[in-house]
């Protein structure tokens, strides 16, 4: 991290978008914001800077539209039912691929992954998602090396995790990554979450008709 100049975090917004997979990590990230020494801003941003209505009914109004500002460090991308059009919405996927080319770090909740997918960032790489999609990731995108059981997976450029509350695990993880495991553990007291992140954090992967 450059800390010369501010670490810009965006966790967007959508029409749809899952609560906990937007306000859970950039509650983390805010607490980040808040307790280090560095330059850290936090954001959220909508497509079009407009309120969004989220999965469950929360309104939600952004700080902005997702272009508004300069180029984020790193962009939270949660899921929910809005990802169905963002799948095939291409100034999207195209909007990520350039991020991603231009060095953003990428960060997918839930079955935000699968618009990673759609968008080809996904090929080749580990990735993971919620447990009820991880089917429809793996047959849509064979390219993917899917893993399951896992409640983050960090392939470097792009880290992904699996379902609402797990994005809480992905982002301590990404303060780990950013600024160590002491920082993490300070925003995981903080929020009364626990936090061990040298032993394995996983997840059952259920079956749906249980």
């Amino acid at each position: 991290m450059n800390e010369a100049l501010p670490y810009r975090v965006t966790v967007l917004l959508f029409e749809g978008v899952e609560e906990l997979d937007a306000v859970g990590p950039w509650e983390t990230l805010r607490w980040w914001q808040q307790l280090t020494e560095r330059d850290v801003v936090v954001r959220t941003a909508s497509i079009d800077g407009r309120p969004v209505r989220c999965g469950l009914g929360l309104m939600l109004t952004p700080d902005g539209a997702i272009d508004d500002e300069p180029r984020p460090d790193l962009l939270v991308h949660p899921g929910g039912a809005g990802t169905d059009l963002l799948q095939t919405d291409q100034t999207h996927l195209s909007r990520l691929r350039s991020l991603a080319a231009e060095g953003t770090l990428l960060a997918s909740v839930c079955n935000g992954s699968l618009v990673f997918a759609a968008a080809g960032l996904l090929a080749g790489v580990r990735a993971t998602s919620h447990w009820s999609v991880l089917d429809d990731l793996a047959s849509r995108y064979p390219g993917v090396d899917v893993r399951t059981g896992q409640r983050w997976v960090d392939a470097g450029h792009i880290v992904t995790s699996a379902g609402v509350a797990a994005g809480i695990d992905m982002a301590l993880h990404l303060v780990d990554r950013l600024e160590g495991a002491e920082m993490a553990r300070s925003v995981a007291r903080v929020m009364e979450y626990p936090w061990p992140p040298e032993a394995p954090i996983t997840t059952p992967v259920m079956d749906m008709k249980a």
